[in-house]
């Protein structure tokens, strides 16, 4: 069984989301300016492709998205077993 931690969307949904709820769009690299944050650790973190995250900048990035770290990160199990 294989469990990764996964970021894959995650903020676009939540971008989605804000914008939903308050009519205004907010591009990522509008965000990374606003967290204090580069704009490629949102972009690799939207893609999943982060090798691993600043807990600063996870933080300054909820603080900015109004979310906890868990609507970012999210735990996957596979539930294939490998034979």
């Amino acid at each position: 069984m294989s469990e990764i931690l996964s970021t894959t969307g995650r903020i676009s949904i939540l971008l989605g989301k804000q914008q939903a709820e308050t009519g205004q769009r907010i591009s990522p690299r509008k965000l990374a300016e606003l967290a204090g944050v580069p704009k490629d650790f949102i972009y690799r973190l939207d893609a999943g492709t982060a090798r691993h995250v600043d807990l600063d900048a996870l933080a300054r990035l909820c603080v900015a998205l109004h979310c906890q770290p868990q609507d970012l990160l999210v735990w996957e199990s596979n539930h294939a077993e490998s034979v």
